[in-house]
């Protein structure tokens, strides 16, 4: 069982690591391109050009040199070498030789001791000059008013390429970022396209029992129906499952939010009710009509009748023994699935945007995912410190003076980390797909962006080997089909993002685990038949008298501030 566990981490971490959208400098750090002309900029930070006007140099250097002090996070598994430490590396000598900027750290923590430290450090004045922050603890320098207005700083020093990879989110982070006018952090956003929740369906059994694809959720109940009662294994024995659950009830491999999506109901997210106002998506009606067939699909045996005590390992193990046949789940979902398809060729999977209970399109509902911020103390002689080192992020250096194995990877020596700002591409995965798309089309590798995204590389080799026979390119062949969809949906303003973009508000922080906890438990009850459907209007009573109805005035004001 821990060698199972083992393997199933080590196959999460390598889907992140090659193809999400992640908080890191690698997707420009990987170009080993010259800089161009264009980039070319002086030793100043500004000059005078011949009409006798300022000229602002985004990747100047600041005149004369000033030293910055910072806080960050250091993991205890970070990893350095030739005597280098997170205060002497190549970005902090970047950081100095191009900017004249000296980074001193008034100190450095274990992310499990760094909301402690900073609380202290708050508590006492004891801020510095930039800071990476979560939701909460930025929220909390909001309102003490101890930031410093970063919108001037952007403008003037951001690159073209820095504002654009901030604002490719549709501007979400900036926008989270942003009170009465002034741009008060510099969001880190790894986007949510990957968060979004797909149906998927062995379509071997589809064709086996002679079923159609779904286009309705009445479609999807019939097949869970046919699933579990017309022998799709064919062993004459009544032994696989509709519709796959687990005891996290939400979430994905598998979560049953594309479920509830599929009704107009979105859990755990905000929405804007008639009226404009937002409310907790998990109390309003559609959730009701939803757990009520939920239960009836459990009931007759439709369901995973274990879903409730079974894990995420289990369900993947129930997978690849070939005994499920539905499930709602990540984009990713397939490369979980390899041992069933080396043990079952014919076993395949497709993944289907969701079906709808009526004519209305379903949208696969999305979370808030900026959960960090670089913010600059307010009094801060020269905050444009903090955009310049953004602009670093995604610069594209000399490699000849910044070599990629100083800068980004050098074996298991992870540089990237060593940076104290750093980028994110919310959309990465959708340009993935469009430029995988266009080399396929053309069988032109050479129109892949890996610079930007070294993932595009698996896709394309794994889809033309799958192309020509291969089996050992299905995985990311399914994966390439799920992403496809989800491109869809993203380019037809198909996803339902929530609407409170913000970091938890202090009753949140306070009583919003406690009230998850109370809904999980009252919905799985519901749907096992332990409780009847009325139990939803008892949760909906009590979730508002124990803290809801606060976080919902709470969520109002936030929003009144806009």
């Amino acid at each position: 069982m821990k060698r199972k566990s083992v393997k199933w981490i080590a196959m999460t971490a390598l889907v992140c690591m090659l193809v999400l959208a992640s908080a890191c400098t690698k997707q420009n750090e990987g170009n080993n391109a010259q800089p161009t002309g264009t980039q070319d900029v002086g030793s100043k930070e500004s000059a005078a050009n011949s009409g006798g006007e300022t000229v602002v140099e985004p990747m100047g250097k600041i005149d004369p040199p000033i030293e910055v002090t910072a806080i960050r996070t250091l993991d205890s598994t970070t990893k350095f070498e030739n005597g280098e430490t997170i205060e002497n590396n190549a970005w902090t000598k970047l950081y100095e030789n191009e900017f004249g900027i000296k980074l001193k750290y008034l100190w450095v923590s274990d992310p499990t001791q760094y909301e402690q430290k900073f609380n202290i450090a708050m508590a006492s004045g004891q801020l510095a000059d930039i800071m990476p922050v979560n939701g909460i603890q930025f929220n909390q320098l909001v309102e003490a008013d101890q930031l410093a207005d970063l919108t001037e700083a952007l403008e003037k020093y951001g690159t073209p390429l820095a504002k654009e990879m901030l604002k490719k989110d549709g501007g979400v982070g900036l926008e989270s970022a942003t009170f009465n006018g002034k741009l008060l952090g510099l969001p880190v956003n790894p986007g949510s396209f990957d968060f979004a929740s797909l149906l998927w369906i062995r379509t071997d059994w589809l064709e086996k029992l002679n079923l159609p694809e779904p286009k309705t959720m009445e479609d999807v109940f019939k097949i869970a129906e046919a699933f579990v009662n017309q022998d799709p294994d064919g062993n004459n024995k009544k032994d696989t499952q509709g519709l796959g659950a687990t005891k996290e009830f939400y979430g994905l491999e598998p979560g049953l939010d594309g479920f509830f999506n599929g009704y107009h109901a979105y859990p755990k997210s905000w929405v804007a009710d008639a009226s404009g106002n937002l409310v907790y998506g998990s109390i309003q009606p559609e959730m009701k009509q939803a757990l009520e067939k939920l239960q009836q699909l459990y009931k007759d045996g439709y369901i995973d009748r274990e879903f409730g005590v079974k894990d995420k390992e289990k369900f993947i193990q129930n997978v690849n023994s070939g005994k499920l046949g539905m499930f709602y789940g990540a984009d990713w979902s397939p490369l979980l699935f390899l041992d069933g398809k080396a043990l079952d060729e014919k076993m395949e999977w497709k993944p289907f945007a969701l079906p709808s209970i009526d004519d209305q399109k379903a949208k696969p509902q999305t979370p808030y995912n900026v959960n960090q911020y670089y913010v600059v103390r307010k009094g801060m002689e020269h905050p444009e410190a903090a955009v310049k080192m953004l602009n670093a992020a995604s610069y594209q250096w000399d490699r000849t003076k910044y070599p990629l194995t100083d800068m980004n990877q050098n074996g298991d020596v992870a540089k990237w980390q060593y940076a104290l700002v750093q980028a994110a591409n919310p959309i990465q995965n959708v340009e993935l797909y469009e430029d995988v798309k266009n080399a396929l089309e053309k069988q032109d590798e050479s129109l892949l962006n890996v610079a930007s995204n070294p993932g595009q590389a698996n896709f394309y080799k794994a889809l033309n080997d799958f192309n020509n026979g291969d089996q050992s390119g299905w995985g990311y062949t399914r994966f390439y089909d799920a992403i496809e969809l989800l491109y869809d949906y993203h380019k037809n303003d198909g996803f339902h993002m929530t609407e409170f973009i913000s970091g938890p508000t202090p009753t949140m922080v306070e009583k919003q685990a406690t009230l998850l906890k109370m809904e999980l438990e009252t919905f799985t009850k519901i749907v096992m038949g332990e409780s009847s459907i009325d139990a939803f209007d008892e949760f909906v009573a009590n979730w508002k008298k124990l803290g809801g109805d606060t976080i919902t005035d709470e969520v109002a004001k936030w929003k009144a501030s806009r």
